[in-house]
Parts: C-alpha cells; sequence; structure tokens
C-alpha cells in the first residue's frame, strides 16, 4: 500500500482524487503517526554532514544579510544559532541528502509518476518562515514533531500556477475577501494543500514538518510532450495557407484537418498511457525566490 493511501484512509484513492486532488485541501489527524518524530536535531546534523547545498535560514520569506547565510550551504552550527534568532531552518530537495527521505519521494513517485521534491521545515515557536505564498506543486505537509498553525485561502490572482512562469512578486495584495481555513497540525497529522492556494504557517512550539511537492502533470506539459509527434507528422509538416487567403474556404479545411487529427491524439487513453509509462524526471527542477 503507498504512503499516501495509508494517510486517507478509509478514503479510497479515486474518492481522495475525486473529493480533494487538485480541488480542496484536506486535513487528518493520527494517521501520520509512523513519521512521528522522524524530523529531528539527529536527522538534520545527518543531512548538514552531506554538505547538502540547499540549505537556508528564512523568516518571514527573508534570508539573514550575511552574504555567508544566502549561498545555500550552511553547516550544523550556523542552522542552529539561525534558530535561536527565530528563523527556520529550510532544508530543500532534501530526498537527495538523506535515505529515508528519498524512500519518502520514491513511494510518491511511485503512485504518481511525476516530479516529487522534500522540504524540511524546523521553525521556532511563535515564528514564520513565509508569509502568504502559493506553490506550482501539489503539497502534502506531514508534522513530524511539535505544534503548527496553517492558513490557507483560494486564490483568485493565479489559481492554476505553472511551475515554469511562477512570478516573484507572488501579488497576495491583489486578492480581495474570501474564507480562511485554518488548521492545527500537531505530531502525527498531516495537510493536503492544492497548487496554487495561498498558505502560510506560525510555529506554536518548536515544530519539525517535512512538505512532499508533487508536480503533477498539466494540459500544456502533455501537449509539449506530443508536440515532438507532431513534428514527426507529414500533417504538420505541410506549409501553411497565404496569410491573405486565411479565410478561404480550402485554409479552413487545411485547419479543420489539423484539429481533427490533435483531437484524436487527446483522445486517445492508449496513448496517454504510454506516455505515462515513460520514466518521468523523478524530482523537481525549481528555483527559489526570497
Amino acid at each position: 500500500m503507498a504512503l499516501l493511501e495509508e494517510l486517507i484512509h478509509p478514503l479510497t484513492l479515486q474518492e481522495f482524487s475525486e473529493q480533494y486532488l487538485f480541488k480542496a485541501p484536506y486535513a487528518a489527524h493520527f494517521k501520520a503517526q509512523a513519521m512521528k518524530e522522524l524530523i529531528s536535531w539527529p536527522l538534520l546534523w545527518e543531512i548538514f554532514q552531506t554538505e547538502h547545498a540547499d540549505c537556508w535560514l528564512p523568516k518571514k520569506g527573508q534570508l539573514p544579510p550575511e552574504p555567508s547565510l544566502q549561498t545555500g550551504k550552511l553547516s550544523f552550527d550556523q542552522a542552529r544559532k539561525g534558530y535561536e534568532e527565530g528563523r527556520t531552518i529550510l532544508v530543500r530537495h532534501a530526498e537527495k541528502a538523506h535515505p529515508k527521505l528519498a524512500a519518502i519521494a520514491e513511494d510518491f513517485h511511485q503512485l504518481f509518476q511525476d516530479p516529487v521534491d522534500i522540504q524540511l521545515y524546523c521553525t521556532p515557536p511563535e515564528e514564520e518562515g513565509f508569509d502568504w505564498h502559493y506553490d506550482s506543486e501539489e503539497v502534502f505537509v506531514i508534522q513530524s514533531g511539535g505544534e503548527k498553525e496553517f492558513r490557507i485561502r483560494k486564490n483568485t490572482v493565479n489559481p492554476w500556477p505553472q511551475h515554469m512562469r511562477m512570478p516573484k512578486n507572488l501579488q497576495f495584495e491583489k486578492e480581495g475577501p474570501s474564507p480562511e481555513i485554518r488548521c492545527h497540525l500537531k505530531a502525527g497529522d498531516w495537510l493536503y494543500i492544492p497548487s496554487g492556494w495561498w498558505h502560510k504557517a506560525r510555529a506554536l512550539t518548536p515544530s519539525f514538518h517535512l512538505s512532499v511537492g508533487v508536480m503533477a502533470l498539466t494540459g500544456a506539459g502533455y501537449f509539449e510532450a506530443l508536440l515532438s509527434q507532431l513534428l514527426e507528422d507529414p500533417r504538420w509538416q505541410q506549409r501553411l495557407p497565404m496569410r491573405r487567403f486565411a479565410h478561404s474556404a480550402s485554409s479552413q479545411e487545411f485547419f479543420k484537418s489539423l484539429s481533427q487529427h490533435l483531437a484524436t491524439l487527446l483522445q486517445d487513453s492508449n496513448r496517454f498511457k504510454e506516455f505515462s509509462s515513460k520514466n518521468p524526471p523523478k524530482s523537481v527542477n525549481s528555483q527559489i525566490h526570497f
């Protein structure tokens, strides 16, 4: 049984997909007991011994002013000192830094067949690592230690963010009044936040949580994958009619033929299954913005 199936039980994957996935947040108490206390100071120490080069100390989305703390490479002592000064220890792509986290990422990858990354957050009491923000990934938050309150809102500014087109300024100030969901997580609880939903979190006690991000395939992404096939098809290698005759009967017939062929490709479930069976990248290649 996949880890997500254990987390959503008694819901089935189909029920979770139809009711929540890509649509609405979902939280469950006690379902992540197996990962309670997984994230801890000893595990962080092990990660920092690998000299993992994607470690940060944000506070309200801002890094410390010292240049040495803005490179992504931190020592354990630097991280602990930053924590004591009220900063969150953030480890991105943590699946590359520890085998236990790699196993969790692989579990999600096998289920979704989409790129996956894991981020670790160690946050002091009453602090926030980031202000309001949203992600292009599906986010599965697992509270491993301590308590944290998440605030979540629907996104009307950019409800379907594209990974490669994520703006640096997310423009939360453009959001009008909307209902806010508050979710109090204790160790062993978990929360799903759909891509695009605004969220921020405040630690109520010393808090350790991991965030599993799944970069789900979009329609545009699938179309991009089909493009290589179109480039090899003689129908798509033909020259377009002269622009001045774009409204002629022959031109309209030409474009109708292309649209019918494209519709056939998009409706071919076997082609999609074949595409899905190929090994996609396992990790999300992303950049962080502070």
